[in-house]
């Protein structure tokens, strides 16, 4: 059968369409690769700056001086350690010069898209003051300050009840009040400067309050508020109050406000 150039036109354009068709698959394929590493990078989180700095994990049996100080010579924003049981928050604390530096920077101060769980910048990173913010991303499989979404579950809420964070001079044990969802905003809630008005922090605690246990909080009460997002809007805050019952440092070990007798 005699080939027409019409045919050799055809099967060339057929070429052409197939070999486009190849290309956007394989780019297609390499994206879809570059996607799934992309996501492992983020579960993987903060992975990394946390194998190399868990060998100095705060222990109260080793000495907290000693570890800590070889923290803070990884990076010297390393301010404390925080542990809340049957969930996987387990993280250095760091605190940066305002509380965007460590939203995409690991504890080691390395670039991380999981960022760091940091405290509040005003705060006193000795954690003295009556009342404390820290903050994490929430992130997939937990990591960071994911695993504060199981507290929206009144029975694991109520079951799961302690945590601690560790300092360079003494542990602080923390009790669970309560579990709220509030505005990115609030005036109250991310309010770290508190004299004489903490009465209105407690009244909006448990306006807002989803779950309470316990006895009620008092303005006598140190406390520590663990905050991260929500899927339940753009601005919404998952945030988990806690106070502070004891104080490895305290004689009295009545969870109220430290206080810290050298110059600041």
């Amino acid at each position: 059968m005699e080939r027409t150039p019409e045919y050799y036109l055809t099967k060339g354009l057929d070429m052409v369409v197939n070999g486009v068709a190849a290309v956007i698959f394989l780019c297609c394929l390499a994206y879809a690769g570059y996607a799934l590493w992309d996501n492992w990078s983020i579960l993987d989180g903060s992975g990394n700056a946390l194998k190399t700095m868990v060998e100095y994990k705060p222990d109260e049996a080793e000495g907290l001086s000693y570890n800590f100080s070889q923290l803070m010579a990884m990076n010297p924003d390393v301010c404390g350690w925080i542990v809340m049981d049957h969930t996987g928050i387990d993280y250095p604390i760091v605190q940066g010069e305002d509380n965007f530096e460590y939203l995409d920077k690991d504890a080691l101060g390395n670039s991380e898209i999981s960022g760091s769980i940091f405290l509040d910048w005003q705060n006193n990173r000795k954690f003295t003051d009556p009342y404390m913010v820290l903050m994490g991303h929430h992130m997939q499989a937990g990591k960071m300050f994911g695993d504060l979404d199981k507290y929206s579950d009144e029975t694991f809420f109520r079951k799961n009840t302690t945590g601690k964070i560790y300092l360079p001079d003494r542990v602080l044990y923390l009790e669970t009040a309560a579990f709220l969802t509030v505005d990115a905003y609030d005036k109250y809630i991310y309010r770290t400067q508190w004299d004489n008005e903490r009465q209105e922090l407690l009244k909006r605690i448990y306006e807002q309050a989803q779950y309470t246990r316990g006895e009620e909080l008092t303005t006598e009460d140190q406390m520590v508020a663990l905050s991260t997002c929500s899927t339940s809007g753009t601005n919404a805050r998952h945030v988990l109050i806690c106070r502070i019952v004891h104080s490895s440092a305290s004689e009295e070990g009545s969870g109220k406000v430290y206080v810290e007798t050298e110059n600041e």
